[in-house]
């Protein structure tokens, strides 16, 4: 009879006191989901990670925060371990945030993947000749949208019904407005293509492409993010 009335004692008391919840944690206000769909354990934010650290660190009370340093990002991992000093807790619960350096991802780009860095501007570059636009304004543009391919962006659906990010979609769409063609003549940087130059084609006397495409930049620019936000579990998400 003492056996049973201990199980039934222990079965009453809340799964809280018997387990260890995760911390349920919300977003930080500026914060977007990376995925499209709007879920997932990864967001997107321009807030700077010591910011975001002291934030989660006023709501939540991590048990441990540890800096962390991971080539042109750094940031702090935020542990939520339920007072365990067991040498492995922090994998238990916990949220990284890391903010890119730009300057230093700029420089790491440069030397380990160029490509990557001009692609954006492979469209822009074919304009050079046109209309009296030469190669030192096209240097001027680059040089004032540099930064554009090191920031992250959130996951979208490409003119081609491909998944891609938001960076790489308004390029394309770019390409196909200025094309004025339903499938623009464009190669993925995958595998090493570029943009064909067919601005002659337009008719229009008015129209200037290399407008377009600052026009473009300046879109991207603001749809890029510095700031990563991992949950080691999905987030509660506020919408």
């Amino acid at each position: 009879m003492q056996k049973l009335w201990l199980l039934i004692f222990f079965l009453a008391l809340p799964s809280s006191v018997l387990f260890s919840q995760r911390v349920e944690i919300i977003p930080y206000p500026d914060a977007v989901s990376l995925s499209a769909d709007g879920c997932g354990k990864v967001y997107l934010s321009n807030t700077d990670a010591k910011v975001l650290m002291e934030h989660f660190s006023a709501e939540f009370t991590p048990d441990k925060i540890i800096p962390v340093k991971d080539g042109y990002f750094s940031g702090y991992r935020l542990c939520f371990t339920s007072g365990s000093c067991h040498p492995q807790a922090e994998s238990a619960d916990w949220i990284q945030i890391l903010t890119i350096d730009q300057d230093a991802a700029l420089a790491w780009f440069k030397k380990n993947s160029p490509e990557l860095l001009s692609y954006p501007f492979d469209g822009l570059k074919a304009c050079v000749g046109e209309n009296g636009y030469k190669m030192a304004d096209y240097k001027e543009i680059v040089e004032r949208y540099r930064y554009i391919s090191c920031k992250m962006y959130r996951q979208t659906i490409a003119p081609d019904g491909s998944e891609t990010d938001e960076m790489t979609a308004n390029i394309q769409r770019a390409v196909l407005n200025m094309s004025g063609k339903h499938e623009a003549q464009y190669v993925s940087v995958s595998s090493g293509g570029v943009f064909s130059n067919e601005s002659s084609n337009r008719q229009n006397a008015g129209y200037n492409s290399v407008d377009e495409w600052i026009k473009c930049f300046e879109y991207i620019e603001r749809l890029g993010y510095v700031t990563l936000i991992e949950f080691n579990e999905p987030a509660t998400v506020p919408f």
